[in-house]
């Protein structure tokens, strides 16, 4: 059990030399992968995850270190007091990896963590077959093309076209004021 506690985190994020940052977040991220998820504090692996620079693979090994198979049948109005917390955040890892919120690695994509994602979507796909659904469901195009697609720029540079426009208040208000004075008093409603 690693015994992690809020101040590390922070104390990590608070360091000012760019490489001790970027070693400490890296190792930061990582320690997400050996949390205790009935022992530690749930809110300190909320906030690791949300940290920028979590990619796909580690993401996605933490979302099944918290053995989500345990309440994915289960209606989110049944789940144990016990277990809410747990489910929250594991609704939270999930809605982050179906939204793209963490990017694979381009030369790794899901890594590790391939071999467990696809025998969740085979289980998910026998459920479906069944008539169920659990409250996990991941799609299997969306992850297919994360794990093997190459590495893409995320943020593209924008067209020069729209550098050299004006920006929308200004042609918003042309436009206001375009359609003001082409208003006659007699369209004014009495």
């Amino acid at each position: 059990m690693v015994s992690l506690d809020l101040t590390d985190v922070q104390a990590a994020e608070s360091r000012e030399r760019p490489d001790a940052d970027h070693a400490s977040s890296a190792s930061a991220i990582h320690q997400a992968l050996f949390f205790d998820w009935d022992g530690d504090d749930l809110e300190l692996l909320r906030l690791m995850m949300t940290r920028k620079g979590v990619d796909l693979e580690t993401a996605a090994q933490v979302f099944f270190n918290g053995t989500p198979e345990r309440f994915n049948m289960i209606a989110k109005a049944d789940l144990p007091v016990a277990a809410q917390a747990r489910c929250n955040l594991l609704d939270s890892i999930h809605r982050r990896i179906v939204c793209g919120f963490y990017l694979p690695d381009p030369e790794r994509g899901l890594g590790l963590a391939r071999a467990s994602m696809q025998d969740w979507i085979n289980r998910q796909d026998m459920d479906g077959a069944a008539g169920r659904s659990g409250r996990w469901v991941f799609d299997r195009e969306v992850l297919d093309l994360q794990m093997t697609g190459p590495g893409r720029a995320i943020i593209r540079p924008r067209s020069e076209d729209l550098v050299a426009a004006p920006p929308l208040w200004e042609r918003l208000t042309r436009i206001v004021r375009r359609d003001k004075h082409a208003m006659q008093p007699s369209d004014l409603p009495d």
